[in-house]
Order: structure tokens, then sequence, then C-alpha cells
């Protein structure tokens, strides 16, 4: 196994770089075509009772597990843009509403207050889906498994050191995003997460913006400088009780790598995907059924489908 990622950036949300295009921003142009997949497939004679319309194959490798896959078919739309506004297109067709929902990450949404008020989607109760998943029982299999001890405070530590790069996402998707033009907006694209969140360290917010303006962001004329870096940070105070609302999942990954790497040289046999892989399989049930997500999605079925894996 790989023990590092060069180019580590994922997808932040929905208006942000994807993997596949290496696009700055995502446009959701075609909810109207993601809308008509799902009629055709209503329209197969082996159709399921119930389509989720997730924003990748990562989403659905994560869910699948705790639904009755007898009953539950998954549609992968790219990305949380196209997911909601399909989701806005559903709530209100007949044909659709009580056979589809969307399922798509918080990103900043519980920081900022905000709230879809569309009946066919429900979001995540913290950033992500990796942050939600990432409990403390599942935190500590990780531990046990790759530096044979328990190590409590394995995620807040990073979380903690990834607040800095966490602070210029917000800044991304509240100031740049949502007051100006989608091609102005930072990518991410190709940071390195030692380079801005050394050994459950914050880096400083200087070499934070030196790093990620050198990753495409040179003649970015919305890039902040440090003075409004700074400006924003003291205006948008998060506490540690947030952090799971304010962290990038897919950072957090990289950064849980960098940490363990570091506490044992046994633990670079094991790469961020192996922890990714390690999450979702360590995630239950029984954890998911305490979740807001979960009971979102059980009130809107109502008992009208057998939904749930058993």
């Amino acid at each position: 196994m790989e023990n590092s990622v060069l180019q580590e950036c994922e997808p932040q949300s929905c208006v942000e770089d994807n993997k596949s295009l290496g696009n700055t921003v995502l446009e959701a142009t075609d909810p109207p075509s993601i809308v008509e997949t799902i009629r055709q497939n209503i329209q197969h004679p082996n159709h399921r009772d119930v389509i989720i319309v997730v924003e990748g194959e990562d989403d659905e490798k994560a869910l699948k597990k705790f639904f009755n896959m007898q009953a539950v078919e998954f549609l992968c739309a790219g990305n949380c843009l196209k997911v909601k506004n399909s989701m806005r297109i559903v709530s209100t067709d007949k044909q659709l509403k009580d056979c589809v929902i969307g399922i798509k990450d918080a990103d900043f949404d519980h920081i900022n207050k905000i709230s879809h008020n569309i009946a066919n989607l429900m979001i995540t109760d913290t950033h992500d889906m990796e942050t939600m998943m990432l409990t403390q029982k599942v935190c500590r299999k990780i531990c046990l498994e790759t530096i044979n001890k328990e190590y409590p405070e394995l995620s807040t530590e990073a979380m903690k050191a990834l607040k800095t790069i966490s602070y210029l996402r917000y800044y991304n998707d509240k100031i740049i995003l949502r007051r100006g033009s989608v091609n102005d907006g930072i990518t991410f694209k190709g940071i390195v997460i030692a380079q801005v969140a050394s050994n459950s360290q914050p880096v400083s917010v200087q070499n934070v913006l030196q790093h990620v303006k050198a990753k495409g962001n040179l003649n970015k004329t919305s890039f902040p400088d440090l003075n409004t870096m700074n400006r924003f940070i003291q205006q948008n105070p998060i506490d540690d009780g947030e952090l799971l609302l304010f962290t990038n999942g897919h950072d957090l990954i990289y950064a849980i790598r960098d940490i363990l790497h570091s506490e044992d040289q046994t633990a670079r046999a094991y790469n961020d995907k192996y922890i990714a892989t390690m999450i979702r399989i360590g995630y239950a049930k029984e954890e998911f059924e305490k979740t807001k997500l979960y009971k979102s999605i059980d009130n809107w079925n109502n008992n009208r489908f057998n939904l749930w894996a058993v």
C-alpha cells in the first residue's frame, strides 16, 4: 500500500473541485436529465420501490449496507447541487415524490444555519458522510488496527490541526461562491495535507494561504490575503464542539493517516483509501439509526416500503 498521496484534494462542497472533471467549480446544469433518468428507471419492469440519489460512488458504498437492496436502488448525481436541484423537481412531482429521495453532504449548511426545505432532500448530521461515520467507536477500531493502541483524541486533534484549511474552505463557500462568480472559486486540487496540518498541529494562516495559492490560484483576484483571512477567522469563531460540522471529511482522513504514520512506522502500511474503507466497514447500523439522517429517511418512508436491511 502507498504511504502518501501527493494530490490530496477531494470535493468539499457542491461547488468545488471534482476529480473526474478537474474544474474549480461545478454547476448543476442538468437536474432535469437526472430526473429523466429516474423516470426511465421506474418504468423498467424490474424497478425497485425507492430510488436514492446520492452525490457519488463513495456515498453509495457507505450507505447501501443499511438498506434492503431488494427495495432500493442508488443513482449517483455527480455533486451535491445536482442532488439538491433534482430533489427540488422531485418534491413537486406527483409521480416521483413518494418513491425518490436525495441524500447530500451538509457541507457548511449546519454552520450557516441553512435549511433547504425540500421534502425529498436529506442531509448528513455533520459536514459530510465521512465525519458522520467517524465515531469514537470507529476511530478506536482504526487505532487498534493500525497502531495497536488506543488514541482517544485522534479525530479531535486532526480536526484542530485542519482548522486553518477548514477556514479557507469556509471562506471560499461563504464569501467567494455566495457573493461572486463561481469561476472565482478557490481550487483545492493538489493540496498536500501535511503542508497545511503538520503532526496534529495547525499550520499558520500565512503558510496555508501560500500553499493553496500555489496550487492553481495565483491569478485568482478573489483569493484572500493574510489580513482578510485573519479578519474572517476572528469574525467567524468555531469552537471545538462544531468541528464535525466544520471539517471536510476527506481532509480529516488524510490528517488521521499522517498522525497515525507519525505514531508508528508500521501504520505506514495503511493509506488513506484503506482508512476510508475501515470507516465504512466499522460504522454500524446501530450508530446510523441514532442519526437525524436515518430518522428523516424513516419519517419520509412512513412504513410504506421495506426500506431497511435486517
